[in-house]
């Protein structure tokens, strides 16, 4: 009995390895604090550690207190907060001056993207409520468990869109925020604290 649990241990461990370098890698963990992990699609959460790939449909995660920087492979970078769930959706990039698609979709959390060399009218954030897109900016963004939340330009400007069809438009120094039914707020100005 003994023999048939390590070779059964043995071929999940190999399962689980050939999934994850058969999966597509999107970008690496260049900073955490203490610790973060990430859950492969058909895969089981890990603990990440410094320069671990990131996988195209994982769910990264981090847990109280923690924090995570992920680089992508087209210079892009987020930043999550502490109790923060993230799902990098899509992600394309043929190389600097080529084509791409990038679509990160917000769990619940804090966060900062700096976007990178995917041009810009091809990168999108969702959160459960708004879909924002992103020109060329660096943008904060909170999210609630119930959906609701708030959206900070740092720098450049986005585009917002929730199910109902209204959009806004905000620029460096502002901010918005959402219901959990998508509705907006007013503009006004301040930054999405954290990250």
């Amino acid at each position: 009995m003994k023999g048939f649990v390590q070779v059964a241990f043995a071929t999940a461990s190999i399962v689980v390895a050939c999934a994850t370098a058969n999966a597509q890698s999107v970008g690496n963990a260049s900073a955490m604090i203490p610790s973060a992990s990430q859950q492969p699609p058909q895969g089981t959460r890990a603990d990440l550690r410094l320069r671990d790939p990131i996988i195209r449909n994982a769910e990264l995660a981090t847990a109280d207190r923690g924090a995570l920087e992920v680089t992508f492979l087209d210079g892009s970078r987020l930043t999550m907060g502490q109790n923060s769930r993230l799902t990098v959706d899509e992600y394309v990039y043929s190389g600097p001056g080529g084509a791409g698609r990038q679509t990160i979709r917000y769990g619940k959390g804090v966060f900062r993207f700096l976007s990178g060399s995917i041009p810009k009218d091809q990168v999108q954030v969702k959160t459960p409520t708004v879909t924002i897109g992103i020109r060329g900016t660096i943008i904060r963004t909170l999210v609630n468990g119930d959906g609701s939340g708030a959206i900070s330009v740092e720098e450049g400007e986005i585009t917002g869109t929730n199910d109902k069809g209204e959009t806004f438009v905000l620029k460096a120094g502002e901010m918005i925020t959402f219901g959990a039914d998508g509705g907006f707020g007013g503009i006004q100005t301040g930054q999405v604290p954290g990250c």
